[in-house]
């Protein structure tokens, strides 16, 4: 599953458990970094030069800050955006005084970087445009702000801007012209850098910003934010934790490109500055606010605000960055409450062996169930910042922002509840040596079976138009995976249904689920609505899959006119699972049968904090369809022709991976059923039944 840009808007749900998740654990050793910079900098010690040591005092803005502020602190910080220590880019990394460790870069250097060397850079007066993908930014270091005319097309350009399919993943897609994309006109985006206490600083011939200032705007804004500052230089943490997390194996984790992002000066440094700490805090708020798909919904203004009223943020500003740690833990995996929300690791660059325990929140959490205290808190009694003494420098930060964050949601189980209990139970009931793929036969029927929604367009060459589809390719493409599918379906003559299963499928990537979208339509023509956040417009997406691969998008691509199509749910299927339903029900594919889908309306955005820890969250392009004028998500939308579980007592009983049942259920649809009762026993003795089957594997899930 691939979680970069648009590619990724699948299920990533992480639990971190005890010594748990560590997936990009390293031992630290003592990196060569070769010469320091001219300021004498060492590792474990960042030293700010003072004005009379500047390599040259020039023109600046930005605040009270002044040339003589501003020092390097490295000449040769290197970024690796690749996952390879053998290419990188080198740049300088600055100080400015009062703003202690953090990192200043020059935005002519990052963006260089990000845009690979495609934009075009103007300066006036201090001022820095930036033309890319025929769109401008401005950054203005008087007014400490960013302006972005069409974040949509800065991202990327084309017939529709900033697309759920990008440009570089087009190999079997390509844009429609049979139907005309439409989008509503972008608005433009001002960001106040300010509000964030980052200044922009004009010097020289540059601007100077935080490292992350730059990342979480315009990196954002491409959904391109990946690399984290390890005290010296750069590295993609966001692709290797990717990598270990689905590698798994302890060679990834003591790999050198591991060992190197946890060993900078950093790793020497227990706890950060204040000023580090602060940064830290406001650079999240910054992404947040900016980018995060479910503001509306869960009534945040801003993510300052947020944080303080749910008292984190006291935790999120500690200079031991195992507190900020445990409050983002609550955010991503509780507060935010969905299965693209979860913290991937909680190792970081300071210190980076040690780490929070995170049996401290349950402890924390039983004590809240017997604490009149909290009671008292949680029914408003105590009013004043939601405790009563939040001015008692005697309060535990850590603890104040788990009390705000079981406040915040009332002490309530977690929405996403509902999914880990579905995955639970279909692994209990899915037959050992099932498989990640599968065609099957039953009758007249064919299902095609598969958990993942996968596209490796952007790696493989040649494309399949030279190099023809085999079985290998089924495991990396889920295009190649349905084209062999349907190649066996068509030499079976009686054929006449074909069910996509996606029983226990969480999502995955968006060119994958336009893929199948196309083999499901009439001519290969593909659908798909959807609303950018940031830039606040909706679109209408036509795509075309050339289904045959002749090289020729036409009619002739598509079976929806050979085959009768059905796609099989349940409260697991996310993500891609819950949109393949959404767009198939709206468009007339096909039924959908088995139960409602589990959720998922956003695409999954890359998140680093100023510790290298990294989070997939709720990103800014959401999917769904404007009716009367208003638009309403995918997250609940679809609702099965045929209810195949009418009660939660028949879990165990539904066919889910069973062909010759679910071609029954197929034909029960057709005679006129809208819903199957499966139990024959009473109701109590169904509900015994199930729950013993629950539970069992609930505590077989447990070992």
């Amino acid at each position: 599953m691939r979680f970069k840009k648009l590619a990724g808007i699948g299920l990533s749900i992480v639990l971190i458990a005890g010594s748990g998740m560590h997936g990009i654990a390293g031992t630290s050793f003592a990196a060569s970094y070769g010469d320091a910079a001219a300021s004498g900098s060492v590792p474990g010690r960042l030293i700010i030069r003072s004005g009379e040591e500047s390599a040259e005092s020039g023109k600046t803005s930005g605040g009270e800050i002044s040339a003589d502020d501003i020092s390097v602190t490295w000449n040769n910080s290197r970024v690796y955006k690749e996952l390879t220590l053998g290419r990188y880019e080198t740049i300088t990394t600055y100080g400015v005084k009062g703003y202690e460790d953090v990192p200043f870069i020059s935005a002519r250097d990052y963006l260089d970087i990000l845009c690979e060397g495609k934009e075009r850079i103007t300066a006036e007066d201090g001022v820095m445009k930036v033309l890319f993908n025929g769109t401008e930014a401005v950054i203005d270091p008087e007014a400490d702000t960013i302006r972005f005319d069409n974040p949509s097309r800065f991202r990327s350009a084309g017939e529709v801007e900033g697309g759920i399919v990008e440009n570089e993943e087009f190999n079997v897609i390509t844009f429609s012209t049979k139907n005309r994309s439409v989008q509503e006109k972008a608005k433009p985006v001002i960001i106040s850098l300010k509000d964030y206490h980052m200044p922009v600083i004009a010097y020289e011939d540059t601007v100077l910003m935080p490292f992350l200032a730059l990342q979480n705007t315009f990196g954002s804004a491409m959904m391109d934010s990946v690399l984290a500052y390890n005290g010296k230089d750069y590295y993609n943490v966001f692709e290797a934790g990717s990598f270990a997390i689905e590698n798994g194996s302890e060679a990834v984790k003591e790999s050198p490109y591991m060992k190197a992002i946890y060993s900078g000066p950093f790793s020497e440094m227990k706890r950060t500055t204040q000023a580090y700490a602060d940064y830290g805090y406001y650079s999240v708020c910054l992404q947040l606010d900016l980018t995060f798909g479910h503001k509306e919904e869960k009534g945040i203004t801003t993510f300052d605000e947020y944080f303080s009223r749910m008292n984190a943020k006291a935790a999120m500003t500690s200079t031991n960055p195992s507190s900020a740690m445990l409050a983002e833990f609550m955010l991503f995996n509780y507060l935010f409450d969905s299965g693209h929300d979860s913290l991937m690791n909680d190792k970081h660059v300071f210190a980076p062996d040690t780490r929070a325990d995170p049996s401290d929140i349950n402890d924390i959490s039983a004590d809240v169930k017997k604490s009149q205290e909290e009671k008292a808190l949680y029914d408003g009694e105590q009013k004043a910042s939601g405790s009563g003494d939040a001015g008692d420098k005697d309060r535990d930060p850590v603890r104040d922002a788990i009390f705000g964050a079981l406040q915040e949601k009332g002490f309530k189980i977690p929405s996403i509840a509902p999914m880990i209990f579905w995955g639970v139970n279909l692994k209990a009931v899915k037959p050992e040596d099932y498989g990640d793929l599968r065609l099957d036969y039953s009758g007249d029927t064919a299902v095609i079976y598969f958990n993942v929604f996968k596209d490796d367009t952007a790696k493989r060459e040649p494309s399949y138009y030279l190099d023809p589809i085999d079985e290998e390719d089924e495991k990396t493409s889920t295009f190649a995976f349905f084209y062999r599918c349907f190649e066996d379906i068509r030499k079976h003559k009686g054929v006449k249904n074909v069910v996509i299963n996606l029983t226990d499928n969480g999502g995955g990537a968006a060119a994958a689920l336009v893929s199948v979208l196309g083999f499901l339509s009439e001519d290969g023509e593909v659908r798909i609505t959807d609303m950018d956040l940031m830039a606040g417009n909706y679109r209408e997406e036509y795509y075309h899959v050339d289904t045959n691969l002749d090289g020729i998008a036409d009619d002739r691509d598509g079976f929806g006119d050979r085959y009768d199509f059905y796609v099989m749910c349940s409260g697991y299927s996310y993500s891609c699972g819950n949109a393949l339903p959404y767009y198939a029900q709206k468009n007339g594919l096909a039924k959908i049968i088995g139960t409602a889908p589990g959720g998922g309306d956003c695409v999954v955005g890359n998140f680093i904090d100023a510790y290298g820890r990294c989070a997939f969250y709720s990103c800014m392009l959401k999917l769904g369809s404007k009716e009367n004028g208003v638009f309403i998500s995918n997250e609940k939308a679809t609702e099965p022709d045929l209810n195949m579980m009418p009660s939660v007592f028949d879990i165990y009983a539904v066919p889910w991976f069973d062909a010759e049942g679910i071609a029954d259920a197929v034909h029960q649809y057709q005679n006129g059923k809208d819903k199957i009762l499966y139990h024959e026993e009473d109701e109590s003795e169904a509900m015994s039944n199930a729950l013993e089957k629950i539970f069992g594997g609930l505590g077989k899930s447990t070992e």
